[in-house]
């Protein structure tokens, strides 16, 4: 017997609802309030970590490519540097 299901369960919030009846509607003005303070702050604080963060994040990703770059040229050079030698070595006449 399968006991997988068909399809993903849906979120309570997701089923489709009837509307209320009309002597049941309720206005909520709780989410008009203006914001205080403390919320204006916080959000402010919030924002400014956030950018702090992304602003070291690209400094860090930066610094990663530019060493990155940096250790691939070395290795190439170093290469090349081999390769010459070895045909340096191969192109002198016998002893």
């Amino acid at each position: 017997m399968n006991a997988l299901f068909t399809r993903a369960p849906q979120h309570a919030s997701a089923a489709p609802s009837t509307p209320p009846a009309p002597s049941t509607v309720t206005f909520d003005t709780t989410a008009y309030r203006p914001l205080g303070l403390l919320d204006r702050l916080s959000l402010r604080v919030g924002l400014w970590l956030l950018a702090r963060h992304a602003d070291r994040a690209r400094a860090l990703d930066h610094r990663t490519v530019a060493g990155y770059r940096a250790h691939e040229a070395r290795v190439e050079r170093e290469r090349r540097e081999r390769a010459w030698q070895s045909a340096a070595a191969f192109s002198r006449p016998p002893l």
